[in-house]
């Protein structure tokens, strides 16, 4: 069941400065080889009357612990070192009676990144009233027989993909529903495919990296308003083809990990060397697109961040279309709100992000768009709706075909 996008109320913080987002790296603390190496969904804790467990696609903890005064210490331990400050956590707690007790999150890595947010059925979730110190979180819990989720973000894994394709598929029949090819461990690639008139294209990817639960809801609200029927989508849908690939690492999804896929490498840094099959599948189709005679034209990788911000190629750096992003960003800022709208160019030609492929490879355009972790989930819709319509009648004022580089 796909998860409520909304919570029931706003971040709670004791103090609230404890909220501030640290990137601090803290020290490792070293575990047993078995634990340092158990597949992520394999945790458990058993404390005899209380249970924890990441036994669940996306589940992940590294081991946990009563602490001298009696609290629960939930440790969470990462895919692979170094990494990305992003700690994850998701788990269930139950107990054999209705009790009372306290929770530690420790990160060994990083400093915690998500709020805690607790759900008694997975798919309503509210975030927590918590206290932050240093790389801790801490919190109170009444438990009991009925299990109790806690995880970082909503929970949104490859079951919930597939349903929400499934239901896309069914309110959109023409779409067609590909593979792409595998995951390191051989889950499918899945993407819609739409057939436009023209050869022009649009590519919307998301959930390279797996903790990133807002960019996946900022990807559905955009990719079900650029389908709904309307004077624009209609005008769009018929000249545009598109590509949309809503989960490129199902591995890392369904491991619960903090950035990786399986083979420990961060998908967003991979577009360069292009050698992990999520990436590798991604760019043959594009790279048969474009030998066909396809001309890509943008795109859309959706993300998430500590802030709401636009990654964006600087207009400098292509002489195609140069100000494509600057334009269509001016156009969404006066939809939604100026200040909701924040740009930020970069050019990083070793970086290996997909950004950075779409420009080097295609000599086009592509925006990284980051939600913030906390973004209220309302606003997130509302502005991915916005960014839909806004690009798609930008895109339909183009008149100039894209160019594409003989190779």
């Amino acid at each position: 069941m796909v998860a409520s996008l909304y919570w029931s109320f706003l971040v709670h913080c004791i103090p609230q400065a404890a909220c501030a987002i640290d990137r601090d790296i803290v020290a490792r603390v070293v575990l047993p080889f078995s634990q340092a190496n158990a597949p992520a969904n394999h945790v458990t804790c058993d404390f005899s009357d209380i249970r924890f467990s990441a036994q669940f696609p996306q589940g992940r903890f590294g081991r946990c612990e009563r602490g001298s005064d009696g609290r629960l210490i939930v440790h969470l331990e990462p895919e692979s070192y170094p990494i990305n400050p992003s700690p994850w956590h998701a788990f269930t707690v139950e107990a054999d009676r209705p009790r009372h007790i306290d929770i530690e999150i420790r990160s060994e890595h990083a400093n915690t990144r998500y709020s805690p947010k607790l759900s008694y059925d997975r798919d309503t979730w509210k975030v927590m009233e918590y206290k932050r110190q240093g790389s801790s979180q801490f919190f109170s819990l009444e438990v009991g027989e009925q299990l109790v989720w806690i995880a970082g973000q909503e929970l949104f894994d490859n079951n919930d993909y597939a349903e929400w394709m499934r239901r896309i598929h069914d309110e959109y029949p023409s779409l067609e529903k590909v593979v792409l090819g595998q995951s390191v461990e051989g889950q499918d690639i899945a993407a819609f495919v739409h057939h436009g008139q023209s050869h022009e294209w649009l590519i919307v990817l998301g959930r390279q990296h797996p903790p990133e639960v807002t960019g996946a809801m900022a990807l559905q609200a955009f990719v079900e308003f650029m389908l709904q029927p309307s004077e624009t989508s209609e005008a769009f849908l018929r000249r545009y083809n598109i590509l949309i690939v809503p989960n490129m690492n199902p591995d890392g999804v369904a491991l619960g990990n903090w950035r990786y896929n399986a083979n420990q490498v961060d998908l967003n840094r991979n577009w360069l060397k292009r050698d992990q099959p999520e990436v590798q599948a991604v760019h043959a189709f594009l790279r048969d697109r474009v030998d066909e005679g396809a001309r890509l034209v943008y795109g859309v990788d959706f993300h998430s961040t500590f802030r709401d911000v636009f990654y964006t190629t600087p207009g400098s750096y292509l002489t195609n279309e140069p100000d494509f992003s600057y334009d269509w960003l001016n156009l969404l800022a006066a939809a939604a709100a100026p200040n909701a709208i924040v740009e930020q160019p970069s050019a990083n030609p070793n970086l290996g992000n997909f950004k950075q492929y779409m420009a080097d490879y295609f000599g086009v355009h592509a925006v990284t768009y980051e939600v913030a972790d906390n973004a209220d989930r309302l606003a997130i819709r509302l502005i991915a709706r916005h960014a839909a319509d806004t690009l798609m009648m930008y895109m339909l004022t183009r008149e100039m075909p894209i160019l594409i580089p003989s190779y």
